[in-house]
């Protein structure tokens, strides 16, 4: 039914129907543990197909939906950090490695079974943060700051290679100012729009590309930001409408600062002063059709039905990152903990 309303009504519209539209009693599920690994990278692809990746060269695959997983490590030597995957399929996926000298992209098309070096940055300084990508080809990825700007690299080919966005084309940093590689979604591409979310200096700010990355903006936001604080997540219900979550992850019950929304694409932002993110959050993720978003974070699971503006907490569980397909949300963690919910 929802593919239909979306067709014919507004997403603010949406959003209202959605608050107060029936749903079923919601019940997470932890699923069965199959690494002791870290998780921190998440790709939902659709209601079976499920990427992760993690510590120790981890990564994961599911295709039905939770029940059985295929887990196996891309580096040989279990060195690699994989903070973020892109899943296009079943079979396809590109997984993002971050640390200073072991910034790497490999690909798989085989569903894991083997997996390519695209990539490799050992410059000083590179520390990989998110990869997204707005569609099969078009893909984008950033490192925290080298002389000044961020490091972002594009592919127009599917992740097979990869070239570096002329640091002309982008505004300078501030000092301290990062990005954070907690989830890997601190990236958005979606359509044209490119959307990288900071924090760690004197502003959190999004940076912002209408044209694939030939020009560029950097938008302040009200967001807390500091040493180990700022912007941690994205995520764009559209072009216009979008919510950023973060706080400081030393501090991970404060709830100050830690949440703000955009419907101008990211020009301006409005910070929530109550019914925000119970505590420090490291990702949130959308119902784009729907506009139900939740929040995942160390502390907890927070739930919004109105495109961000409210927010409840809806469970206590810790996890790294999240993700939504048609008709659940899904979430990995510390010591390869996943979780799963059916939402309609």
């Amino acid at each position: 039914m929802h593919k239909l309303l979306k067709s014919i009504l507004p997403l603010t519209t949406l959003i209202f129907l959605c608050a107060f539209m029936p749903h079923k009693e919601w019940h997470w599920k932890k699923l069965p543990k199959v690494t002791e690994s870290h998780l921190r990278g998440l790709s939902v692809v659709d209601d079976d197909v499920v990427w992760a990746s993690g510590a120790n060269g981890t990564f994961l695959v599911t295709h039905d939906g939770g029940d059985s997983w295929e887990t196996g490590t891309i580096d040989s030597e279990k060195r690699l950090d994989f903070r973020d995957i892109h899943g296009f399929d079943g079979n396809k996926a590109i997984a993002m490695s971050s640390g200073e000298n072991y910034a790497r992209m490999y690909l798989t098309d085989d569903g894991g079974k083997n997996w390519e070096l695209m990539y490799q940055n050992e410059d000083k300084g590179i520390f990989f943060d998110g990869v997204d990508f707005a569609d099969e080809n078009r893909g984008v990825a950033f490192s925290d700051p080298v002389d000044g700007t961020f490091y972002i690299v594009q592919t127009k080919d599917g992740g097979r290679s990869w070239n570096r966005i002329s640091t002309k084309k982008l505004p300078k940093t501030l000092e301290g100012e990062a990005g954070f590689a907690a989830s890997g979604t601190g990236v958005i591409y979606k359509n044209k729009n490119i959307w990288i979310a900071t924090g760690g200096g004197e502003k959190a700010r999004v940076f912002h590309s209408a044209d694939d990355g030939d020009t560029w903006n950097a938008y302040d936001t009200p967001m807390a930001s500091g040493e180990g604080t700022g912007i941690f997540s994205l995520s764009m219900l559209d072009e216009l409408n979008g919510v950023v979550v973060g706080g400081s992850y030393m501090d991970s019950t404060n709830t100050v600062a830690n949440c703000a929304l955009t419907n101008d694409g990211g020009k301006t932002w409005e910070l929530l002063f109550v019914n925000q993110p119970n505590g420090y959050r490291s990702c949130v993720a959308a119902h784009e059709e729907m506009g139900i978003l939740f929040a995942v974070g160390r502390t907890g699971i927070d739930s919004s039905m109105d495109g961000g503006r409210t927010w409840k907490a809806y469970s206590d569980e810790g996890y790294y990152a999240c993700g939504i397909s048609e008709r659940y949300i899904y979430a990995v963690g510390r010591s390869g903990k996943m979780g799963k919910m059916e939402l309609f």
